[in-house]
C-alpha cells in the first residue's frame, strides 16, 4: 500500500508573531508523516490579494479564524482524505474548485494556503528531502541577494513619511553569508547615525523592525542609509531602494498622490522618482504607482532603468502578471505565495515571470510563523529576497534559513550577487 496517502487532517486557530489569530493545518499520511502549514497575512496588503477569511464580531477584535478552521475540517478534509500528498497541483486545483470564487473568499485563502503548505511539507517529509528540494528539484542552488528594509514609513511607522520602505542592498559580497553580515553591520551603524542626526529621543522602531525617522524627505532618508554604510566600513559597496506602496497615498477620486505635503499627478511622481533614481543610483523601486495603473507602470519601467517591482500591483497573480508582461509594466515580481493562496499558483507565476525576463523577489509576511516562503523562493530561483530589518525573530529566522541552505549545498551553492551587480552598475556613494 502507498505510504503517501492522506488519512487525517487537523486544523486549529493559533496566534501569529503579532498575536493575531491565524490558521494552522496538519496533514497526516498513513505512514505517520506529518506536514504542517500556517498562513501569515501581512500588515500592508493589496486590494487584489486572495481573501483572508476572518470571523468578525468582538472576539479577537474581529480577527478570529474559526470559520476558516471549520472550512478546513468540514469542507476540505473530506475531499482530500485518501489522496496522495504527491499530487500538489491536483490538490491545489481541487481546493480552488471547492471554493468556487475568484479570490478564494468562500473558504478563505488562509484556510486553502495552510492546507497547500501542509501537503507540500508532508510530501517532502515522505521523500526525506528539504521542502526547497522537493519544490525546486536538483537545480535549486542559487542563494538570493538580501535587501534590508532598514527605515520604515507609510503604514509601518508613526512618522509623516509616506514611502513605506527604504532598503539597503549589499553589492560587493561574493556569498550570501557575506551579504548578510554587511547588512547586519550597516543596520547596527544606522542607529548611531540617526541618533547623531536627530538625537536619541527620536530613535524608534517601526512595525516592520526598521527605524522610523522624523522627516518626510525621501532623499534625506536615503542619505542616512548611505551614511550608515560608510560608518560600517562599506562606503560605495551598497545600493539603496524604495518600496513606495503608492496605493496607500493615492486618492482615486482626484487621481493624485499625497506625498511630502504636496499633491502630485502620475507624471510628477514619476519625475520625482526618476530624480531619486539618478541621484542615488537606486537599485529597486517597488509599487511606485497605484496598484491599478498598468499604463503608468509601463511608463515608469520604460523611463527608469532600475528594478520596478510589483507587489500590490501583481499580487503573485498569473493573470495580472500576464497583462503586465504584455504592456511591459514592471520588470520584477514580488513573490508572496499567500497573496494568491496556493503553492502551485505561486510557483507557476514565479516561473512565468522569469521566463519573460522578470526578476523574482521573495518576501516574508509580517506575523509569519514557520513561513515556508524562503524554501519557495529558493526553489524557484528568486534572485533577491526582502525579509525586513535584521532585528526580530520571524525575520532573523528567514535569514538564518538561507545560511543553512548555503552550508547544505557547499560547493554547489551559487550566489546571485555577482550576476546582478555587474561592473556597469556601480554602487552608490554618499552624496555630499
Amino acid at each position: 500500500m502507498a505510504t503517501d496517502v492522506i488519512t487525517e487532517i487537523k486544523a486549529r486557530e493559533i496566534l501569529d508573531s503579532k498575536a493575531r489569530p491565524m490558521v494552522e493545518v496538519d496533514i497526516i499520511t498513513n505512514d505517520g508523516v506529518l506536514g504542517r502549514g500556517t498562513s501569515p497575512c501581512g500588515t500592508s496588503t493589496g486590494s487584489h490579494e486572495a481573501f483572508v477569511l476572518r470571523d468578525g464580531g468582538k472576539r479577537y477584535g474581529g480577527l478570529g479564524v474559526q470559520h476558516a478552521v471549520h472550512n478546513v475540517l468540514d469542507v476540505i478534509s473530506p475531499v482530500l482524505k485518501g489522496r496522495s500528498v504527491m499530487d500538489q497541483k491536483a490538490i491545489d486545483e481541487l481546493m480552488i474548485e471547492l471554493d468556487g470564487t475568484a479570490n478564494k473568499s468562500r473558504l478563505g485563502a488562509n484556510a486553502i494556503y495552510s492546507v497547500s503548505i501542509a501537503v507540500a511539507r508532508a510530501a517532502a517529509a515522505t521523500l526525506h528531502v528539504p521542502l526547497y528540494r522537493y519544490l525546486g528539484g536538483p537545480d535549486a542552488c542559487m542563494l538570493p541577494v538580501p535587501m534590508f528594509n532598514m527605515i520604515n514609513g507609510g503604514s509601518y511607522a508613526a512618522a509623516q513619511l509616506e514611502i513605506q520602505e527604504f532598503h539597503l542592498i549589499p553589492t560587493t559580497a561574493k556569498r550570501y553569508s557575506e551579504a548578510l553580515q554587511m547588512g547586519v553591520e550597516v543596520y547596527a551603524a544606522l542607529g548611531e547615525v540617526i541618533k547623531q542626526r536627530y538625537g536619541k529621543d527620536r530613535l524608534y522602531i517601526g512595525v516592520y523592525a526598521g527605524y522610523g525617522v522624523p522627516t518626510s524627505d525621501p532623499g534625506e532618508v536615503l542619505e542616512l542609509l548611505l551614511a550608515a554604510a560608510e560608518a560600517a566600513g562599506y562606503g560605495g559597496q551598497c545600493r539603496v531602494g524604495l518600496d513606495c506602496a503608492a496605493s496607500e497615498f493615492y486618492d482615486s477620486a482626484t487621481s493624485q498622490y499625497h506625498l511630502g505635503g504636496k499633491l502630485l499627478g502620475r507624471e510628477e511622481l514619476i519625475s520625482l522618482l526618476e530624480g531619486l533614481a539618478r541621484k542615488y543610483n537606486l537599485f529597486m523601486i517597488e509599487d511606485p504607482l497605484d496598484e491599478n495603473d498598468f499604463e503608468g507602470f509601463a511608463e515608469i519601467t520604460h523611463r527608469i532603468p532600475v528594478l520596478i517591482n510589483g507587489d500590490d500591483f501583481l499580487v503573485t497573480n498569473l493573470q495580472r502578471l500576464k497583462r503586465a508582461v504584455e504592456l511591459g509594466a514592471a520588470n520584477a515580481m514580488l513573490l508572496k505565495p499567500n497573496q494568491i493562496g496556493t503553492i502551485s499558483e505561486a510557483t507557476e507565476a514565479a516561473r512565468y515571470a522569469q521566463a519573460h525576463g522578470y526578476k523574482v523577489v521573495g518576501s516574508g509576511r509580517a506575523g509569519g510563523i514557520d513561513d515556508p516562503v524562503t524554501d519557495i523562493a529558493f526553489a524557484v530561483g528568486a534572485q533577491c529576497v526582502k525579509y525586513g530589518a535584521p532585528r526580530s525573530g520571524e525575520r532573523i529566522g528567514m535569514y538564518n534559513c538561507l545560511l543553512r541552505f548555503e552550508e547544505e549545498l557547499g560547493s554547489m551553492a551559487r550566489f546571485a550577487g555577482p550576476q546582478i551587480f555587474a561592473p556597469s552598475t556601480p554602487a552608490a556613494k554618499l552624496s555630499r
